[in-house]
């Protein structure tokens, strides 16, 4: 099947740098399938690939922060920004290479991407520690695993080494945060910027979610809410409502990449409600990964449960009891709540003993009066009372965050 998909848009950077490139390579020579001979090829191609990098610079990522895309994009990039033979378009490429590290860099936490996205796989999710992103922080920032697969990492060692394309060193710290300072990152993607995405983290602890995003309509691949404590990669969690009861199925949605019914997701720093109201032809339960051998220490019980690793705590407490599967593919690592519709809320931060954090945060949950389409108030014990509007909108200690008004660029807020 040799169709090319380029309604795809990383599909069609790599086709467009493949017909500028091989065209200019072989100037002489005709391409069978178009019938254009290489000076005519590598034009179509040169013009494709300003227009691709003209929409990127406005929207940037249609899957947005797609932990798998981000690679496929850095393969054409990086290569056009070696080679191109036009210098504006090699210069952009560049610029287009070190946006997308920074957008990284503030969702990283230790090595891993911790993040809503816009296109997700069970693979991608629960194997968070082969993806190639990782090796990239590893070889940027020392933080990281070398993964399984490389796209984009040798084109990108060889911009760094041999091509000009220099790292703002700040860019570091970031990645990988130390001390009690907080990070919260906030910016949009896609064409409209459809897509409002909110990230904060702390040494201890990462949290990412898409805000005002299409509530309640039939989901496809994205993960809403992303979440990760201490400094074990493997020591995370997200909820969905899977779009198939097959475990490593093919559907989009799957069973763990995307929700069949997309949820009302709202975060505030360390604290994110997830609010679901499914169809009656979509799977009758929410579930959440909650792989408990990972974690230093777990509970569950009830309405609740609380994990710790190193000095990273979270709580999940959910609108009834949860059932956490003792068999299965997915046994010990599978969290349930039954019915199409529910809340979730989910709270991490820093603790040295669970109970600590369990007794702290023990009555945690939406103001009674709450409703899935209305206003959402929960009084939280570092954050005061957190307001999540209808529109989108969150009122938390004396300020609003406000997803319509992030811009691409995005803004960053340092605590501490």
């Amino acid at each position: 099947n040799d169709v090319q998909w380029y309604f795809s848009e990383n599909h069609a950077l790599l086709f467009h740098t493949c017909t500028y490139l091989a065209g200019h390579i072989l100037p002489d020579a005709r391409f069978a399938r178009s019938g254009r001979m290489g000076a005519e090829q590598s034009a179509v191609g040169r013009d494709r690939v300003r227009d691709w990098l003209t929409h990127f610079e406005e929207w940037e990522m249609a899957e947005f922060n797609s932990a798998p895309y981000f690679p496929i994009d850095l393969k054409g990039l990086t290569a056009l920004h070696a080679l191109a033979p036009d210098a504006d378009i090699a210069a952009r490429a560049g610029r287009a290479v070190l946006r997308l590290l920074e957008v990284l860099a503030n969702s990283a936490h230790h090595g891993v991407i911790t993040a809503a996205q816009g296109r997700s796989y069970e693979h991608t999710l629960r194997a968070g520690r082969t993806l190639e992103l990782s090796a990239i922080t590893r070889m940027i920032w020392g933080k990281g695993n070398l993964g399984a697969r490389f796209h984009a990492l040798p084109g990108l060692a060889l911009c760094l080494r041999d091509h000009g394309l220099t790292l703002d060193p700040a860019l570091a710290a970031r990645a990988s945060m130390t001390g009690d300072s907080e990070q919260e990152w906030a910016f949009s993607q896609g064409e409209g910027r459809f897509a409002a995405l909110y990230h904060a983290k702390t040494a201890n602890w990462a949290l990412g979610s898409a805000a005002a995003y299409r509530w309640f309509d039939w989901g496809y691949q994205e993960t809403l809410v992303h979440g990760r404590i201490g400094t074990n990669p493997d020591a995370q969690v997200w909820i969905n409502h899977p779009g198939e009861v097959i475990h490593s199925g093919y559907g989009r949605p799957s069973y763990w990449g995307g929700s069949a019914s997309v949820p009302r997701c709202q975060q505030y720093r360390g604290l994110a409600i997830l609010w679901f109201d499914g169809q009656p032809e979509q799977p009758d339960f929410t579930h959440a990964w909650f792989p408990a051998s990972v974690f230093d220490e777990t509970q569950v019980a009830g309405d609740t449960a609380l994990a710790l690793s190193g000095a990273g705590a979270m709580l999940i407490r959910a609108s009834g009891p949860l059932d956490m599967l003792g068999q299965g593919p997915t046994a010990g690592c599978e969290l349930r709540l039954p019915g199409r519709a529910g809340w979730w809320v989910l709270r991490l931060g820093r603790a040295d003993r669970l109970d600590d954090f369990a007794r702290r945060f023990a009555a945690l949950a939406p103001d009674p009066a709450a409703t899935v389409r209305g206003l959402i108030a929960l009084d939280d014990p570092d954050y005061g009372r957190v307001e999540f509007y209808p529109d989108g909108r969150v009122l938390a200690e004396g300020r609003w965050l406000a997803p319509k008004e992030w811009p691409v660029s995005g803004t960053r807020t340092d605590r501490g």
